[in-house]
């Protein structure tokens, strides 16, 4: 919405008989200020009360803004109180709030308040005090001039990024608007300045550290230091609680070396697990991915990707859940076949019921019964070593993925049956404690030949389980969360069951612990889900930590996994969330983050940003530091068959519910 400036006028009339017409006087932009013009009267006394009519012009909120004038009212105006000694008198207001009231002469001191509700209710969106005599008999001008009363503040710079190592001068746009959304403009001062600060480790420093007026001007000077890849500008109105965007400005670093910035971000794919993208040819998958998971037996295809210069193979393990299992449960004729389950040689290696039994659940026909391996058990921990050790006899694997292995025991009805043994048929009478449980599954991953990934977190947070217990030891190599930014069926991760704040958290706090964090995408891999999971997951990006997973198990309609959007690698954030992702939230309810310096296929981009909207509601775009002009719009096709990332979308002015944005 757009203010406009108006011109007030206010006639006073003396007179003890009858109260004159205020009259139109053609509203000239030239006026200096309102006018409270009272008219010759018929016979009034010097003690005679004095008849006013009070007048105020609303403007239109469609008026252009090239006609604004030097004062400002808001078109949001709905109502107007005149206050003078002990008086107060309201009046509603449509294009005009017009008023009368009888006033002594003499000196008299009006306040005047503009509101955004009826009866001078919600909100005071300017205010305006004058004292003047009222001289009866004579025509009286008193001058009022309105302060307009910040609510909300945004700031904009006349560049989008400055140059490390070069000192410039940088224009800053103060916008504010009152509580009805309207723009303050005119040159009168603000009902109080606004307060402005820079943040940028003593590279920059801000023309002024106040605010009077819309009029103000203000720059950002930076001294060219090097230290800094932003300089952030806040701003305030003190003693009041006032929505403020505070931008950042990017400092642009000299372009790194030829060959110096990866072409893609950190990856991890399927390759031969389920069959995933093993038609590719391992060189042009050791060209695309970093981390490739293959199944847990003789590993060809990992193998064929070390061979070819690939990074780092991974094999499939079940540490926890042992599928092949059939009756019976107990006694020397039960039986178990699965990958971990067909090394064990003592029965203290499972998790029994009070019955006795072996604790189990069906999985269906083909996998039959899955049994619980007792992680506290001498002869599981045996079981799960020479599991690991078999594998690597058959190929150069590095670490090994240790499904189900990172869930909690006690869930969160405090028993078990919610946690480790959701689904079995009973709980196991080996373990009757977390803290035992924390001791005895760290053991357990210790086992391993190699460092593992570790899948499984806490299930109503999404958190790595007691507080990252496990992270912190050295065979745990990262966190896996399955289904990252995705829900169970396929769709992109929203505010049920606040789905995606918990996933934003949850790799913040793994990263807080130095560990990986793989985010393994389930969503239906569509062109518009695709952005969506990628910028999410921007929004908590951290070079160090962050490896991609996506649709590992969900191919795209080619039938292959490796899509082109990972090409793109954001650098030199401008922000960055402070341990919970709420600080990422902007003022519109989208969540932002801007980049220094993006890169695709090791190629230069200049700046990029995330946009990301998570609430089930549209959200107006946000106010963002950079100026962008395309959006990435993606084929629906893999990178394998030729399916690219192209920046050839629009910039909307809102985003629909769970959509988002990737700018440059």
């Amino acid at each position: 919405m757009r203010a406009r400036s108006a011109v007030l006028r206010l006639c006073v009339v003396v007179s003890s008989l009858l109260l004159a017409a205020c009259g139109g006087g053609g509203g000239s932009s030239a006026m200096p200020a309102a006018n409270l013009a009272p008219q010759p009267g018929n016979g009034a006394g010097s003690g005679a009360p004095a008849s006013v009519a009070f007048t105020i012009q609303i403007p239109s909120a469609s008026s252009s803004g090239s006609k604004r004038r030097p004062r400002y009212v808001s078109a949001g105006t709905k109502s107007a109180s005149v206050t003078y000694g002990t008086n107060r008198q309201v009046v509603d207001c449509t294009t005009t709030c017009s008023l009368q009231m009888t006033v002594l002469p003499g000196t008299v001191t009006f306040n005047v308040g503009l509101y955004d509700a009826s009866a001078g209710g919600g909100n005071l969106l300017a205010s305006g005090t004058t004292t003047t005599t009222i001289v009866p008999g004579q025509q009286n001008s008193v001058n009022i001039t309105f302060a307009g009363v910040v609510a909300s503040i945004a700031l904009l710079f006349g560049a989008g990024s400055v140059a490390a190592g070069t000192p410039a001068s940088v224009p800053v746009t103060v916008t504010a608007k009152d509580a009805a959304g309207y723009t303050i403009v005119g040159s009168d001062p603000y009902g109080t300045p606004i307060a402005l600060s820079v943040d940028g480790s003593g590279a920059a420093s801000l023309s002024t550290s106040s605010v009077s007026s819309p009029s103000s001007a203000v720059s950002l000077n930076y001294n060219g230091s090097s230290n800094v890849s932003a300089l952030h500008v806040s701003a305030s109105v003190p003693g009041t609680n006032v929505a403020a965007q505070s931008p950042a400005l990017a400092v642009q670093a000299q372009a790194p070396p030829a060959g110096s910035v990866p072409t893609h971000v950190t990856t991890y794919y399927y390759y031969g697990i389920n069959g995933t993208n093993a038609s590719i040819p391992a060189s042009w998958m050791a060209a695309h991915a970093d981390y490739v998971e293959d199944d847990g037996d003789q590993v060809a295809h990992a193998s064929a990707f070390k061979a070819a210069g690939g990074k780092y193979a991974v094999s499939y393990t079940d540490p926890a859940y042992v599928p092949y299992c059939f009756a019976p449960f107990s006694g020397p004729q039960a039986t178990c076949q699965g990958q971990v389950g067909k090394l064990v040689t003592d029965e203290s290696a499972w998790f029994h019921g009070s019955d006795g039994t072996r604790t189990r659940r069906y999985v269906d026909a083909h996998f039959g019964y899955q049994e619980v391996l007792n992680p506290a058990s001498a002869a599981a921990q045996d079981a799960y070593r020479k599991t690991t050790q078999a594998i690597l006899a058959n190929g150069p694997i590095d670490y090994f993925f240790a499904d189900d292995a990172g869930g909690v025991y006690i869930g969160s009805d405090g028993t078990e049956m919610t946690g480790w043994f959701w689904g079995f048929n009973a709980p196991g009478t080996e373990i009757t404690t977390d803290a035992d449980f924390i001791v005895a599954n760290k053991k357990m991953l210790a086992a391993a030949a190699k460092p593992v990934v570790l899948n499984g977190s806490t299930p109503y947070t999404m958190l790595p389980s007691y507080n990252g217990a496990w992270l912190d030891s050295p065979n745990v190599m990262a966190q896996n969360f399955e289904g990252c930014f995705s829900d169970d069926n396929g769709a992109v991760a929203g505010p049920h069951n606040n789905r995606w704040v918990y996933q934003s958290n949850a790799l913040l706090a793994t990263y807080a612990h130095r560990t990986n964090a793989v985010c393994m995408m389930y969503a239906n891999p569509t062109p518009a889900n695709r952005v969506y999971e990628m910028a999410s997951w921007w929004i908590t990006y951290d070079e160090r930590y962050s490896i991609a997973a996506p649709y590992t198990s969900y191919p795209l309609k080619d039938g292959f996994t490796v899509v082109p959007e990972y090409d793109v690698v954001p650098r030199q954030p401008l922000t960055s969330p402070s341990g919970d992702v709420s600080s990422m939230r902007s003022a519109s309810g989208a969540y932002v983050r801007e980049f220094a310096a993006c890169y695709q296929a090791g190629a230069p981009l200049g700046p990029c940003a995330a946009v990301v909207n998570a609430s089930s509601s549209t959200e107006s775009m946000p106010i963002l530091s950079g100026r962008y002009t395309s959006s990435l719009v993606l084929d629906d096709a893999s990178e394998y068959t030729g399916g690219k990332a192209n920046w050839t979308g629009t910039i909307p002015t809102s985003l629909a519910p769970q959509t988002a944005l990737v700018l440059r």
